[in-house]
């Protein structure tokens, strides 16, 4: 919210408050000034305000303000969530930008000849910042999960039952196969969400050379690329779904989210190719150093 829409706000807040204190408020008043003010915290100060001048003004003329009323308006006026003392204000003093203020109802009413300093006094702690309610804080957003943290999160959620497809890699004799090869690749059909974790590839520098996910749904055509021979049902000759390009850019095991560009219905092998740079439509698959494929016999 602007600074200028804060000003509107804490003027139209003393209005109502001013209102409220001298017992001028009807009830379409009453309903805005409790939105204004939920906590009733500016109603407070101006009924303190008001009881302060009510004594300062029984046995005084209401020109000037009496001695040491200023002192005592601070200290009755409640600062919510601070403990110091009020710093020094200037002086309170009626002016002819208040003449105005004398042909109001309000300068009519039991209170009316104090209802200028009313005014004067709580526009001072508006600005000394006793009314102001604290700008709302923005909610802390949760730091991001990992891609690790939502894989363990995953595997959580199907601890109990057996509909998380789950395939440990099976390598070839690509030169990407770089030492033993370790991890999984798990997938959530029903929710299309699925992580590889993986150990053993070769860190790619992606100006020359990336990695890319395919996924081999037994629902989708086959025979489309017959050179991929008839293994697992002719399931290798279908144009399979792009599962996301990725680098291996540290030693040990990462955990790399699947990102299929294509609703998955009934995945049943993957495979990871290596691609040039951002990868591509269809793989020739000349290079594949991994395979997550259903166990054999």
């Amino acid at each position: 919210m602007s600074d200028h829409r804060n000003r509107e706000l804490s003027e139209r807040l003393i209005d109502l408050s001013a209102d409220y204190a001298m017992g001028l408020q009807d009830h379409g008043d009453q309903q805005e000034l409790e939105h204004l003010d939920p906590d009733k915290s500016a109603r407070q100060a101006f009924e303190a305000v008001a009881a302060e001048l009510d004594i300062a003004y029984a046995e005084t003329d209401p020109i000037d303000m009496p001695a040491g009323l200023q002192e005592r308006l601070f200290a009755a006026i409640p600062s919510p969530g601070s403990s110091k003392p009020a710093a020094a204000q200037p002086e309170l003093r009626l002016t002819s930008d208040h003449t105005d203020v004398a042909g109001s109802p309000q300068m009519h009413s039991p209170r009316g000849a104090w209802f200028p300093w009313l005014v004067a006094a709580a526009s001072l702690a508006v600005t000394a910042g006793v009314l102001l309610q604290p700008a709302p804080q923005a909610p802390q957003q949760a730091p991001a999960l990992t891609a690790a943290e939502k894989r363990d999160a995953l595997l959580e959620a199907h601890a109990n039952d057996e509909d998380l497809l789950r395939y440990a890699w099976t390598p070839t004799g690509d030169p990407a196969v770089v030492g033993q090869v370790t991890g999984e690749l798990i997938w959530d059909e029903a929710t299309d969400e699925g992580y590889m974790t993986i150990g053993g590839l070769e860190v790619n520098d992606p100006t020359e050379f990336q990695y890319q996910l395919w996924i081999f749904d037994a629902s989708r055509p086959l025979g489309e690329l017959p050179q991929h021979g008839d293994a697992f049902g002719g399931l290798l000759t279908q144009r399979p779904i792009d599962g996301g390009v990725f680098d291996i850019n540290e030693d040990g095991e990462v955990v790399i989210p699947i990102d299929p560009k294509l609703m998955v219905k009934q995945g049943v092998a993957f495979a990871v190719t290596v691609e040039p740079p951002g990868g591509v439509v269809v793989s020739d698959r000349s290079r594949v150093p991994l395979l997550a494929i259903p166990p054999q016999g």
